[in-house]
């Protein structure tokens, strides 16, 4: 075997290195993308879900509370007034809660928007280092051999940097609107 056919062949060789890399790459970052849109979805459903029983169960106490000013209005003595200012006092608490469950589900739009920066910026990665990797391949093809193993180098350090870069983890912990954490960026 020539020495150009070696050297051609390790090129080769390498060239399948780096092919399985990114492979392995693009299989984890769906994976990982996806996860984050499933977990998008999460969130928006149980925000959907708390927002709709929070305003269901607010319609029906004001309705109550509205009847209890009513009673209150025309109550005879202290004691029925007295029981109703009690019972319309519980209410109002439970009213407030409700509607800080309601602002509360409301915030989901910061998580999404998170969720979706997080993943535009691995889009973005990856699309990067295919317009890298695009421009190394274009270089290989006009090099002579003895520089073509630096510039399969300089791919395989690219591969490995926006490898590390998307390992990072995902700043959002939340899968629901009561459980979670979430790191500003």
């Amino acid at each position: 075997m020539s020495v150009k056919q070696n050297k051609s062949s390790d090129i080769q060789s390498l060239l399948y290195d780096l092919e399985g890399e990114l492979y392995v790459l693009i299989k984890r970052e769906h994976a990982e993308i996806s996860d984050e849109l499933s977990q998008m979805g999460s969130v928006v459903n149980d925000a959907i879900t708390t927002l709709m029983q929070s305003l269901n169960s607010l319609s029906g106490q004001l309705k109550e509370q509205n009847e209890l000013v009513l009673q209150m209005s025309v109550a005879n003595d202290d004691a029925e007034s007295a029981k109703q200012q009690q019972a319309y006092h519980a209410l109002s608490k439970m009213i407030n809660q409700n509607i800080t469950t309601v602002v509360r589900s409301f915030q989901f739009e910061d998580i999404v928007q998170q969720l979706v920066t997080h993943c535009g910026t691995r889009s973005e990665n990856l699309e990067h280092l295919f317009d890298r990797v695009n421009q190394n391949v274009d270089e290989l093809k006009k090099t002579a051999e003895g520089e073509a193993e630096q510039i399969l180098s300089v791919m395989k350090a690219d591969i490995a940097k926006v490898s590390e870069d998307l390992k990072k983890e995902n700043p959002v912990k939340q899968s629901s609107m009561g459980e979670g954490g979430i790191e500003l960026f």
